[in-house]
């Protein structure tokens, strides 16, 4: 079926004081696998699973908690490569400027 052309919508042309008016209908037809629809579902689906993972991960204590009882020797309280420095002090504890419990004193 080809599309109406623009002189077949015009309902009316009327010359009012050298003014034309004219009527046009419009009709949209919503098609059923709009992109619209789909994304808002993709979208809503998405926020569903990011809530579901947030309070999964609440409740266990985190999808990737990781083994706790595995700890570094950084927080032992004692010197362990004799640099007269303990845990917190000693540079081995902080690789990157920031104290790590979980790492292991090492000698600069």
């Amino acid at each position: 079926m080809a599309a109406p052309s623009l002189s077949d919508q015009v309902k009316d042309a009327i010359s009012e004081d050298g003014v034309r008016k004219v009527e046009v209908e419009i009709t949209h037809k919503h098609e059923s696998g709009s992109k619209g629809t789909t994304w808002a579902l993709v979208l809503g689906v998405l926020l569903l699973v990011g809530i579901t993972m947030f309070f999964v991960a609440d409740s266990s204590g985190g999808l990737l908690s990781g083994d706790d009882s595995v700890v570094g020797d950084c927080a032992d309280g004692v010197d362990n490569d004799g640099d007269n420095l303990a845990d917190a002090q000693d540079p081995g504890c902080r690789p990157n400027g920031i104290y790590d419990e979980e790492g292991f004193e090492r000698s600069a």
